[in-house]
């Protein structure tokens, strides 16, 4: 008997493309974010990015385990 091949669920694809959308979108914040705090020599602002970073990292964490 020939081993048979299940089509991908149409939803699990929508959803792993949103996901993938999700954690690009997250990457290119983090980038900015960084950018942004190489470019101020102002302490609170450098601080708040900081925060910024850690949140946009968490959001990561949680997106990949949701894939």
């Amino acid at each position: 008997m020939a081993p048979t091949y299940r089509m991908p669920s149409p939803q699990r694809r929508r959803d792993e493309a949103a996901v993938a959308e999700l954690c690009d979108a997250l990457c290119a914040a983090r980038c900015s974010a960084e950018l942004a705090g190489t470019q101020t020599k102002e302490f609170v602002v450098r601080e708040l990015l900081l925060a910024v970073i850690q949140q946009i990292d968490q959001a990561a964490a949680a997106a990949r385990r949701l894939s």
